[in-house]
């Protein structure tokens, strides 16, 4: 039931009706107005930017998404004319002739991905950044002082590797030299509990 549960949401528009049902639209408002704090104009690139949602809550920006899977970066591009979306995983490489950003977002991504990865991902966002930029993170987490509903829900979630806060600081604190933490439990319409990290360098 489970696996199925995940086949079903790795379908793009399957995944938006998901997430608006648990209160996605809050939750990525929230992001947007506390923790993300766009200005006008500003450079975005988005890493695992799904069908690029949260275009929908930012300003007018130059905004450039990367994502795997094909499906989700065709729906973004049908949904998102005037923004930039690629098809591939994101590295230094490829983003070689991007230039650098004021904000490098990438939400609920990192929880996807083993300690080497998630390592990855904090360096390239970290030499994609102009000089006193950000890096913005949204990943479940485990906490002591979470519902028990919330820490079964955490645990059956369809990325593998969700931490404790400590564990995913061990890993930006590699990188970043200023990372801060902030745990939500009350994103959701369900219990589920966030961590966002703001990283500067």
């Amino acid at each position: 039931m489970l696996q199925s549960i995940r086949s079903v949401l790795a379908a793009p528009h399957a995944y938006q009706f998901w997430s608006l049902a648990v209160g996605g639209h809050t939750c990525s408002r929230t992001l947007v107005d506390n923790y993300i704090r766009p200005r006008v104009g500003v450079r975005i690139l988005d890493i695992g930017c799904g069908p690029g949602t949260i275009l929908n809550y930012l300003p007018q920006c130059d905004y450039l998404g990367f994502d795997l899977s094909r499906r989700y970066i065709e729906l973004a591009k049908s949904y998102h004319p005037h923004a930039k979306f690629v098809c591939e995983r994101v590295s230094q490489f490829a983003l070689s002739d991007h230039g650098s950003f004021d904000l490098v977002l990438a939400l609920g991504v990192v929880h996807h991905l083993d300690d080497t990865e998630a390592l990855q991902l904090f360096r390239i966002a970290h030499d994609a950044l102009r000089p006193g930029a950000r890096l913005v993170t949204v990943d479940g987490v485990f906490t002591d002082d979470q519902s028990a509903a919330a820490r079964w829900l955490l645990a059956r979630d369809r990325g593998e590797y969700v931490r404790s806060k400590g564990e995913y600081l061990a890993i930006a604190s590699q990188v970043f030299s200023s990372v801060t933490p902030s745990v939500r439990h009350d994103l959701l319409r369900i219990p589920y509990s966030h961590l966002i990290l703001e990283c500067a360098q």
